[in-house]
C-alpha cells in the first residue's frame, strides 16, 4: 500500500488555504491540541432476514452481491466528526485574532453488521461459508482503517499547520470565525475521506469476484 500512502499524503499538502496568513494575526498562530480519535465500531450478527430482504438491504448499500452470497452481507458506515475549540488574542481597538486552541477529530466506524440469512440452518456449510465470507469483509474494514488513520492524522496536522489565524473586528464575529476554521478543515479532509472510501471499496471488491464465489460454492459440494 505504499503507492496509497504516497497518494494520501499528496493530497494532503496540495490542497488550496481558504485565505492567505494576516501578518497581524502570524505571531499568534500555534498548532492547537489535537485529540484524534477512531473506533473498530462494535460488531454485531443479524440472523432475521430472508434472502430477499438481505438482496435489497444489499442494494441500500450498494452492495449487490451474487449466487451464494445474497445469503450473507457484511456492512459498516464510516463515521466523521471535527469540532473546534478557539481562543480570541485583542491586538487593537479593531483587530481580533481567533486562534484554534482544540481541534477534536473523530474518524471511525459506526454500527459494522454482519447479516447471514434466516433460510440457512446454523450447522449447515453453506451457513459457515457465508459466515466466513462475512466475517472476512469486516476484517478487511479493520485492516483498511488500522491503514488509513495514521495517514489521515498526519494529513490533519499538515492542514491545521497550514491554516492561519482568522482576523475578525468584533467580538460578535467570533463563533462564526470559529465554525469557519471547523467548515474549512472539513474542506481539507472531505476529500482524504473519500478517498478512503473508495480504496476501501477496491479492497472489499477483491474479495467479492466471480472466481472467488465459484471456488467457495465448490467447498460445500457433496455436503
Amino acid at each position: 500500500m505504499k503507492k496509497l500512502f504516497f497518494i494520501l499524503t499528496t493530497l494532503a499538502f496540495c490542497l488550496p488555504l481558504s485565505a492567505e496568513a494576516s501578518s497581524v494575526c502570524n505571531k499568534y498562530q500555534k498548532f492547537p491540541e489535537l485529540r484524534f480519535s477512531t473506533s473498530y465500531g462494535k460488531l454485531r450478527y443479524d440472523t432475521g432476514y430472508s434472502r430477499k430482504q438481505l438482496t435489497a438491504l444489499g442494494a441500500e448499500y450498494g452492495i449487490l452481491e451474487q449466487g451464494l452470497f445474497a445469503s450473507g452481507l457484511a456492512t459498516v458506515n464510516v463515521n466523521y466528526q471535527l469540532s473546534v475549540k478557539s481562543v480570541r488574542h485583542q491586538v487593537d481597538a479593531n483587530t481580533i485574532c481567533v486562534v484554534p486552541s482544540v481541534v477534536d477529530i473523530y474518524i471511525g466506524y459506526r454500527q459494522p453488521m454482519i447479516y447471514i440469512a434466516k433460510d440457512l440452518q446454523p450447522e449447515s456449510c453453506e451457513y459457515k461459508v457465508v459466515l466466513r465470507h462475512e466475517q472476512t469483509h469486516q476484517q478487511i474494514n479493520t485492516a483498511a482503517l488500522e491503514y488509513f488513520i495514521p495517514q489521515l492524522r498526519q494529513a490533519a496536522i499538515s492542514i491545521i499547520s497550514n491554516t492561519p489565524p482568522i482576523e475578525i473586528s468584533h467580538t460578535d464575529e467570533f463563533d462564526a470565525a470559529t465554525q469557519e476554521l471547523v467548515k474549512h478543515y472539513t474542506r481539507q479532509l472531505e476529500p482524504l475521506i473519500t478517498f478512503f472510501k473508495t480504496e476501501l471499496l477496491k479492497e472489499q471488491g477483491k474479495l467479492d469476484n466471480y472466481k472467488n464465489y465459484q471456488h467457495e460454492d465448490a467447498l460445500c459440494k457433496g455436503f
